[in-house]
């Protein structure tokens, strides 16, 4: 064991810690808590369809083992829905996005139209799948049809509203032929108005042209808030006032009343 001597000129034994040593010790601490840190996406993915394989890409079976924290349903389809897109192998045509208590689903006009208005057979193939997930839920189910102006050039006589409104629709009629209800959905045509991807770029132009699935949590989310009293208000011109409620007159006599002469 090293010794050093003390400040009293005596010997004692004691440990000796180099810069060197203390710089490689950090050094192999470091490296040591990266790759415990590090998850690579392919065991993510990889886990994802293990789930997958064992329960089915749609609602888990009742009764499992184990105790599963409660998801929302929106979210629950939300996830089916990418597994499915995952096991189908679109990444390249599907687009999934969060915002809120929305839930996106992006299909590329490349995997459902290919140039025109009707569906191709490998969208109504994956619709009919999409469409077994969602069927179960109550939440409300936005259809929203987006256009670029390349695509309207390729369809003289209709304006931006209207294509992207009939793509929109053309996806609606084969989600309720597949059994969703038709009280959930609605369908919306924004045209040239909110392309996802910058327009610059010949790549982006299937993106530019889709159809967004929009799961709508907000309904679920107020179902949950604890109900209060609506308190009457009055507006002019901006500014929100609070009133006084009006309440029930207490029962009984009236004041000033001889006792037993109510009204």
């Amino acid at each position: 064991m090293p010794r050093f001597r003390s400040p009293s000129g005596g010997e004692t034994s004691g440990v000796v810690v180099t810069y060197t040593a203390l710089f490689l010790l950090l050094l192999t601490f470091f490296i040591l808590l990266n790759s415990m840190g590090r998850v690579e996406e392919s065991r993510l993915r990889a886990a994802l369809r293990s789930l997958q394989t064992s329960f089915g890409p749609h609602r888990g079976r009742a009764g499992g083992p184990g105790l599963v924290a409660p998801v929302s349903p929106v979210e629950q389809d939300y996830l089916s829905l990418r597994g499915l897109a995952e096991q189908e192998d679109l990444g390249r045509d599907i687009v999934m996005l969060r915002s809120g208590s929305l839930r996106t689903v992006v299909l590329s006009g490349g995997l459902l139209f290919g140039g025109g208005e009707e569906l191709t057979p490998k969208a109504q193939e994956f619709l009919t799948k999409v469409a077994e997930v969602l069927k179960e839920g109550s939440y409300p189910l936005s259809i929203i049809g987006h256009v670029d102006q390349e695509a309207l050039d390729a369809a003289p006589g209709q304006d931006e509203f209207t294509l992207s409104g009939r793509r929109a629709l053309t996806v609606l009629r084969l989600l309720v032929q597949k059994g969703l209800d038709p009280g959930r959905l609605a369908a919306f045509g924004q045209g040239v108005q909110h392309p996802l991807l910058p327009a610059s770029d010949p790549r982006h132009r299937q993106f530019n042209n889709r159809v967004d699935l929009v799961l709508d949590a907000r309904d679920q989310d107020a179902d949950q808030l604890p109900s209060a009293a609506s308190q009457p208000k009055s507006q002019f011109r901006g500014f929100v006032f609070d009133l006084l409620p009006q309440q029930a007159p207490p029962e009984g006599p009236r004041p000033g009343a001889p006792e037993g002469q109510g009204e």
